[in-house]
């Protein structure tokens, strides 16, 4: 009964030394300063990114994820912290300008531009869906549609309309 006892015991110890406990959520947050001139689009959602906590960790795990999705501040951020102490984690939405023009060749040569701000359409549950580009990277495009509904979706899984 007591080893039992002093193997449970330990065996909570170790697994809540590896937990991320929740220390805040942030509207936005940016190690570098915001230009009000621009214009910013949301470039892609719910990312995350992990930073050893041996110099400004949180620093270092924010410019991660400016960096990789080519951003300039992250919004609706979560902050977690290792129960050690010795990581942080942040979730969160990367917003940046919109500095490539995607075009995209079909079968048939024909080359057609993608542009933050076009209406397309695409499939949704079996049907045709209007929407309009908010963001766009390299691999996935963010639409919105049906007033504030939020998708991501490949290129070829959406046709430029003329509206």
């Amino acid at each position: 009964m007591k080893k039992n006892l002093i193997i449970l015991g330990t065996a909570l110890i170790l697994t809540s030394c590896g937990s991320w406990n929740r220390i805040g959520d942030l509207t936005s947050i940016s190690n570098r300063n915001v230009d009000d001139s621009k214009k910013y689009t949301l470039l892609t959602r719910e990312v995350e990114a992990v930073a050893e906590a041996d110099n400004d960790a949180l620093e270092q795990a924010v410019d991660n994820l400016t960096k990789k999705y080519e951003g300039e501040f992250l919004r609706n951020v979560k902050i977690y912290v290792k129960s050690n102490g010795k990581q942080v984690k942040i979730i969160g939405d990367v917003w940046g300008t919109q500095n490539t023009l995607i075009n995209v060749t079909t079968e048939a040569n024909a080359n057609i531009t993608l542009n933050v701000g076009d209406s397309i359409v695409f499939n949704r549950k079996g049907k045709i869906t209007e929407g309009k580009i908010i963001g766009i990277n390299s691999n996935i495009i963010i639409v919105e549609y049906n007033g504030n509904k939020k998708i991501e979706l490949k290129y070829d899984q959406v046709t430029k309309t003329n509206k």
